[in-house]
């Protein structure tokens, strides 16, 4: 049985499936990409081994909707987070760097979609830029945007 979804929740799951195997981003926190901040993250004190920084996780994700003759589609605009305790700003631009080789200019096949989902245009990443808040841990932002479309109903191949 297949998980119902959107296509939010399809470009989440090929960015985090893709993130996670991506030889660049692993070397930089393993497996630690999320959908959300884990409870007790983002501050800047000991974690858990397998939550401590760095590690990477989706933000606001934003959609724009319109609808093609055969096809429903959308601009996704997603916003990912690098996050880093270490020193200094070096870390958090490694890793937002890691993961800006590993998804800019990905299309179909290469980031494929939970069905009935595909990419319509390639992932792109349009900006990225620090986040400075004293009290947190230091992170690096990356906006993302892409059009994922679907199959009308009877429209189907």
């Amino acid at each position: 049985m297949t998980r119902p979804t959107t296509p939010e929740l399809a470009l989440r799951d090929a960015v985090r499936t893709l993130l996670r195997a991506d030889a660049g981003f692993a070397a930089l926190a393993g497996r630690r990409f999320y959908d959300e901040v884990p409870a007790g993250l983002g501050r800047a004190e000991p974690h858990p081994a397998e939550a401590r920084p760095p590690y990477a996780y989706l933000g606001p994700i934003r959609r724009a909707g319109y609808a093609e003759s055969c096809v429903a589609a959308w601009t996704i605009q997603a916003r990912l987070y690098a996050v880093s305790t270490a020193y200094d700003r070096d870390q958090g631009w490694l890793l937002a760097d890691a993961m800006i080789a590993a998804l800019n200019g990905l299309e179909q096949p290469d980031l494929p979609l939970a069905a009935p989902y595909s990419l319509r245009t390639p992932l792109e990443v349009v900006q990225a830029g620090d986040v400075i808040d004293p009290l947190q841990a230091k992170s690096v932002f990356l906006d993302l945007r892409t059009t994922v479309v679907r199959p009308l109903p009877g429209e189907e191949t």
